[in-house]
């Protein structure tokens, strides 16, 4: 009973990708797969409490990630003798379901996961890439118009399911802003696993998906507007590659992969295409160029001054925090540029996950998840040695970690999910490869 629920929790899990979400209640959004986690969970507390603790190792920075939530739920909950806000309060509780729920599976025995986490990932970006096209198609407009809605209009950006939302009270399909990043980085995860893969010196049947499967991330990515992600796909490769060209080790998937992208580089300048991400990058450059700031970056930083002086103002919030409470933490941003007459305009959150641990939950919970990169990391970069599959992955780490300064992706469901069971994937591998090494070994 139990090997079963531990599977169809990680099912749930691994499936979100392939799966929209549907609105219950105003700013509050479910996975179908999140009321069967739910249940689970419930039937395992109510079963035995005890299991939570019979888990491996590897799994204990994941505690601290669950004591920054629950810090981040008391102040929540402290927060409400100045306002309510039930969506705030629900969604840091999804956050602790999806906690709960990796710290399960970190028992699971993760038999065939490259396998099925491939094919997800391959009917993730079919899907999203076909919609991209039917829109194209049915656009009554020109194609330099379609490639600028589907740069700025949310609607329009091929950024997987995960934000593609249903209404019960209106039985309509809508999009919500701000996965780019998180769709972005769960793509760079697809990259890495199939270029190691490709790599790997093993004649495998499987070549030709793997290729298939970068192409189309390639292609995905070029259609974003994600520059998290541009950042993160560009210290996975050139962490990884660099050290092999300095010793002038050039492998013949290295040239074909530079051919590859050079031909869709010329294609796309010749033509004067305006992707998504080429008219990010441009805007971006030209604001930098004319003003020497860009307005997003330049919204967020100013969000994060008023957080720091805001507890100069009300220093106990540095101990408590503002709780994941919208009305709560922009009363006491909106109090604190008033007093120092700062800004005019700023970000109405964080826009940092390091930050948003901070001004939702106070200085330990920022401790607490700081810790919990730690520690991550450190396990990560002792088994980077043993495969090129562990190295690109803690790359793929140290790229969240910094991109995770300036956005908030792995505090959403999907990007959580997914990279939490890599990353038990990853021990989990390792420990067999290293009983089958001490098994011959014996033998």
């Amino acid at each position: 009973m139990r090997v079963s629920l531990n599977t169809i929790l990680y099912y749930s899990l691994l499936t979100l990708p392939v799966s929209f979400k549907i609105q219950f209640y105003e700013g509050v959004y479910l996975y179908p797969q999140e009321l069967i986690i739910a249940f689970i969970l419930v039937l395992y507390f109510v079963s035995d409490f005890r299991q939570i603790f019979l888990l491996p190792k590897f799994i204990s920075p994941y505690l601290y990630y669950f004591l920054s939530i629950v810090l981040i739920i008391l102040c929540t909950l402290i927060s409400f003798s100045n306002y309510v806000d039930i969506a705030g309060l629900f969604k840091t509780l999804k956050y602790l379901l999806y906690i709960v729920a990796i710290l399960f599976v970190s028992r699971n025995h993760f038999n065939g996961f490259i396998n099925s986490f491939n094919k997800i990932a391959f009917y993730s970006i079919l899907i999203t890439l076909i919609i991209y096209a039917v829109k194209w198609y049915s656009f009554p407009g020109t194609t330099v118009e379609y490639f600028y809605l589907s740069t700025w209009d949310v609607n329009y950006v091929p950024s997987g399911l995960s934000n593609l939302n249903f209404d019960l009270s209106t039985l309509s399909f809508s999009r919500s802003a701000g996965n780019h990043g998180v769709y972005g980085s769960y793509l760079v995860l697809i990259y890495l696993l199939n270029l190691h893969l490709l790599l790997s010196n093993k004649k495998r049947a499987g070549g030709k998906f793997n290729i298939l499967l970068v192409i189309l991330v390639v292609l995905n990515l070029s259609l974003l507007t994600s520059r998290e992600s541009l950042l993160i796909f560009l210290i996975v490769n050139l962490c990884y590659f660099s050290k092999d060209l300095l010793k002038l080790k050039i492998k013949k998937i290295y040239l074909y992969f530079i051919l590859l992208l050079a031909i869709f580089l010329a294609v796309i300048l010749v033509n004067d295409v305006n992707i998504g991400l080429i008219n990010k990058i441009k805007y971006t450059l030209q604001s930098l160029t004319d003003s020497g700031r860009e307005q997003n970056i330049n919204l967020r930083f100013n969000v994060w001054i008023l957080i720091l002086l805001s507890f100069v103002l009300y220093p106990s919030h540095l101990i408590i925090g503002y709780g994941y409470n919208a009305l709560n933490f922009n009363y006491f941003l909106k109090e604190t540029n008033k007093f120092f007459s700062l800004y005019k305009n700023y970000a109405s959150v964080p826009e940092s996950f390091f930050f948003i641990m901070l001004a939702y939950g106070g200085i330990f919970a920022l401790l607490s998840i700081l810790l919990f990169f730690i520690s991550l990391l450190i396990r990560l970069y002792k088994l980077r040695r043993h495969s090129s599959l562990y190295e690109l992955f803690f790359y793929f780490s140290i790229g969240l970690f910094i991109t995770n300064n300036t956005g908030g992706s792995l505090m959403s469901d999907l990007l959580l999910a997914q990279f939490s069971l890599f990353y038990i994937f990853i021990h989990k591998h390792y420990e067999q490869q290293s009983k089958y090494v001490v098994h011959n070994s014996k033998g």
